[in-house]
C-alpha cells in the first residue's frame, strides 16, 4: 500500500501565513501567533496575544512589536478594558481617521500606536502577575484584570505628578513610569 500523498504549499506561501497580506489585511497573528491562537481554542484574542507577549523570546517579541497588533485584538482590548474607542485613540496617540481606517481595513496597529497597545497588554499582564503572587487573597479570585486596568488608567496618580496613567501610555518613558507605579503599589509604597 502506498503512502498518502500530501501537498504542501510553496515555501513563499507558507511563509506568509499569519502575516499581513498584500492588501494590508491580517490573516491571523503574525508568525508564531497563528499556531498559538489555533491551539488556544475559544480563548479571547487579547488573552492569547497577551500570553504570546508574556512567553515570547526577545527576538520574537521584537518581531511582534515591529509587525504590530491585529485590529481584532485592538477591538477586543477596547471592549475588555471598558473604554470608548475615542478615549483609546487618545491613550495610544492615534488620530481618529487613522484608527478608523485601520479598523475598517483590518490592518495591524504598528509603529508608535502599536507600541502603546502592546504597553497596555504588558500593563494587564503585570497586574495579573501581581494577583498571581497573592494566591491567598480571596479578592484575587475572579478579579477582572482588564476592567480594573481600564478604570485605574483613568484615575490621576500622585506618583505620576497627578496625571492619569492613560495620559502617559503613548510614550515609552510614560509606559515605564506607569509600570514603576504599579511596582510601587505592589510593594506597598503607595497605599
Amino acid at each position: 500500500m502506498s503512502e498518502p500523498i500530501t501537498r504542501q504549499a510553496p515555501r513563499r506561501v507558507r511563509k506568509r501565513v499569519g502575516t499581513t497580506g498584500a492588501k494590508g489585511k491580517e490573516a491571523a497573528f503574525p508568525g508564531r501567533e497563528a499556531a498559538s491562537v489555533k491551539s488556544a481554542g475559544k480563548r479571547p484574542p487579547v488573552k492569547a496575544f497577551r500570553n504570546l507577549l508574556r512567553t515570547a523570546p526577545l527576538t520574537e517579541r521584537i518581531r511582534i512589536e515591529r509587525e504590530g497588533v491585529p485590529s481584532r485584538v485592538v477591538k477586543a482590548l477596547i471592549d475588555q478594558i471598558g473604554v470608548s474607542s475615542t478615549d483609546f485613540q487618545a491613550y495610544v496617540g492615534i488620530p481618529k481617521a487613522t484608527f478608523t481606517k485601520k479598523m475598517r481595513e483590518q490592518q495591524q496597529f504598528a509603529g508608535a500606536s502599536g507600541q502603546s497597545v502592546v504597553g497596555f497588554m504588558d500593563l494587564i499582564n503585570r497586574v495579573e502577575d501581581m494577583l498571581a503572587a497573592e494566591q491567598d487573597n480571596p479578592a484575587a479570585t475572579g478579579f477582572d484584570v482588564e476592567k480594573w486596568v481600564g478604570g485605574w488608567i483613568r484615575r490621576p496618580q500622585p506618583a505620576l505628578g497627578g496625571m492619569a496613567p492613560a495620559e502617559l501610555m503613548d510614550t515609552p518613558s510614560g509606559r515605564e513610569s506607569v509600570m514603576r507605579v504599579l511596582g510601587a503599589i505592589q510593594s506597598g509604597a503607595y497605599q
